[in-house]
């Protein structure tokens, strides 16, 4: 009987623990899976943003490289009519 006890408790606190600890990383991971869910909607809409601003400055970019050339057509223009 004490033979049983001598053993049989330890092998009854290690499974305890055991069980505890496989709860605590269910736990764990329940959080991390939360996180990451979270982490994974805001990188989408930050995505969402950055391409409409690479949208509106492509189109920025059109219309100032359009005004150049505008201009850079009136220089010219400009320049002939002083040398002639």
């Amino acid at each position: 009987m004490h033979d049983a006890l001598s053993v049989g408790i330890p092998v009854f606190v290690i499974l305890l623990g055991i069980l505890l600890n496989q709860r605590g990383l269910d736990t764990l991971e329940a959080r991390l899976d939360g996180r990451m869910n979270g982490l994974e909607g805001r990188l989408d809409h930050m995505q969402s943003e950055l391409t409409a601003r690479l949208g509106r400055m492509q189109a920025d970019l059109s219309m100032f490289y359009r005004t150049l050339g505008e201009h850079g057509a009136e220089i010219d223009h400009l320049k002939k009519d002083r040398t002639a």
